[in-house]
């Protein structure tokens, strides 16, 4: 009934035929055009909203580990959330709370559980301290309860944390977004922070948008602003996302090339950030008057993953070859980039590219370029050694490779002739959500045992694996315990040495902002290494010289 080329599904004459002879039904109105009128805010509310200046909107916390316990289904949260204000009033002490906690949720027994459900209260504007062992709960959170108004609660939230009201706006676009793609937009809307949020912490802003009714759950990771949120985000100041700034500071990459010397020094394009390389490749590709010109950035994106090169080029050549891996295990992999102003190939003969790459060795052939013809892509598709990469996922591969880095061996799903264009995007999104998840988790589990370790109640902080899969879970990651382990060793090895082992129980020996330190440091101290390197290979080159 239908086709999937060029990235869109297509209806078939066969689905055309269907079609004229069935009745369709129609999905409901998602009131797109409906006039809402909304309630007023209470003056507490309203004075919160008030002083968010830009300012005040950068100053608000990242809302990063949030985590409400009861249900999140069926307006589960706002009960939940109402109940423990109301155990806040008129205050209520550390210990009050923990076990007014363990009492009200079954699902919430431990004690780093309990502190973790009051620091989300705190995040989210609804609790403050009182003394240095008691809490209350804020102006606005009494006015809400009082109320029972769902939108005081989503102002008060969005006058504490970032990127709440903000949702409402993302969704409300052509291409929906789903919970990944959020998490990964987040970014932009967090000031004061360099990695985006976890799927955990946007599935709870979405929880709670929800059960305010200013979104709809269209399936598990889809949601929609209502004629509601449409409303309540317009009425709000809002920070504008930045798109422009890259929050990881440029890499340099170094390695050897093709004639067993070092790139370092000799391609200087690839210690140019990721952003910069991505934006020459992408304008490179439809800059059809000047064809080395994508020659070139090809090969340097490519080098800056890790697959160093050089630009050849010229009348019966490829035009550039790189190699991927190293040692005998590696192989050469040649270049044929297509330009397009259209943004489209229309025209390239495939005929000829095994001469060219038998003349430097190589198996494959990389067909690079912004788009292709039906015709040219399925010829190409169906080469078992060529394979097609569009400049717009290329230009993707590179971006991510700051934020959610991947291993050359999962960066060979870019370059395997067995895939399709269609299938290479989704091929490597799996990865990165795994790296994503892996970043998650560490940072995660830092967390949980940080918390232990802080609690008075706890001797020692120590936590078994049971226990810390237990917290895990009420944090919202499903993850086998092989995955667990394997993020508690890397975090108590000596490279790390954030936590530390006895046994089969961990605690923590450093808080989630030095963990953070070290593993930074880490590229730190690889990027002073290779500098270290290339001075002294200089400097004995110039001796024997």
């Amino acid at each position: 009934m239908v086709e999937l080329f060029d990235r869109h599904v297509h209806v078939t004459d066969a689905g055309r035929r269907l079609l004229a002879g069935i009745t369709l039904g129609r999905p409901e109105p998602d009131g797109t055009d409906a006039v809402v009128q909304l309630v007023p805010p209470a003056r507490a509310v309203a004075r919160l909203i008030e002083q968010l200046d830009e300012a005040a909107l950068r100053a608000r916390g990242d809302g990063a580990n949030l985590y409400i316990p009861g249900t999140s289904a069926n307006g589960g949260a706002l009960d939940s959330l109402q109940v423990l204000i109301e155990a806040s009033i008129p205050s209520i002490s550390d210990a009050e709370f923990v076990r007014f906690v363990q009492s009200t949720f079954p699902k919430a027994q431990t004690v780093a559980t309990a502190r973790t459900a009051k620091d989300a209260l705190k995040a989210l504007g609804l609790i403050q301290r009182t003394s240095s062992q008691s809490w209350t709960a804020t102006p606005a959170a009494v006015a809400w309860v009082e109320s029972g108004e769902p939108l005081d609660l989503a102002r008060t939230v969005h006058a504490a944390i970032a990127f709440f009201g903000e949702v409402l706006g993302e969704l409300d676009t052509s291409d929906r977004p789903t919970t990944g793609t959020l998490a990964e937009r987040s970014v932009h809307y967090l000031p004061n922070r360099e990695k985006p949020l976890s799927r955990s912490a946007v599935n709870t802003r979405l929880n709670l948008l929800e059960s305010c009714g200013l979104v709809t759950r269209l399936s598990q990771t889809a949601y929609r602003t209502t004629a509601l949120g449409r409303a309540f985000v317009a009425s709000l100041p809002c920070f504008q996302a930045d798109d422009s700034m890259s929050r990881t500071p440029a890499n340099t990459i170094g390695g050897p090339n093709l004639d067993g010397g070092s790139t370092s020094g000799t391609t200087p394009e690839i210690t140019a950030p990721a952003s910069n390389i991505a934006m020459e490749l992408t304008s490179a590709a439809r800059d059809s008057g000047n064809w080395k010109r994508l020659e070139k950035a090809a090969v340097v994106a490519l080098g800056y993953l890790g697959m160093p090169g050089k630009h050849v080029g010229g009348s019966g050549a490829v035009d550039g070859q790189v190699r991927f891996g190293v040692g005998a295990n590696s192989r050469i992999l040649a270049i044929e980039a297509k330009t397009s102003a259209s943004g489209r190939v229309v025209e390239q003969s495939l005929f000829g590219l095994a001469e060219h790459r038998a003349e430097i060795g190589a198996h494959v052939h990389l067909l690079i370029g912004p788009g292709f013809e039906r015709r040219i892509l399925k010829e190409a598709d169906d080469d078992p050694q060529i394979a097609v990469i569009e400049t717009g996922l290329l230009a993707e591969v590179v971006r991510r490779q700051e934020q959610t880095p991947l291993t050359l061996a999962q960066l060979e799903l870019l370059v395997d002739p067995a895939l399709h264009a269609a299938e290479r995007e989704d091929a490597l999104r799996g990865h990165w959500e795994a790296q994503e998840l892996r970043g998650q988790l560490e940072y995660a589990l830092v967390d949980i045992l940080n918390v232990e370790a802080e609690d008075p109640l706890e001797e020692g902080g120590w936590l078994d694996l049971t226990s810390i899969r237990r917290e895990l879970r009420t944090r919202g990651y499903r993850v086998g315990s092989d995955a667990v382990v394997e993020a508690l060793e890397f975090l108590a090895s000596d490279r790390i040495g954030v936590l530390q082992r006895s046994e089969q129980r961990y605690r923590c020996t450093a808080s989630v902002h030095t963990a953070g330190q070290r593993i930074r440091a880490l590229g730190h101290q690889w990027a002073a290494a290779a500098e270290l390197h290339q001075r002294t290979r200089s400097s004995g080159e110039a001796a024997r010289r």
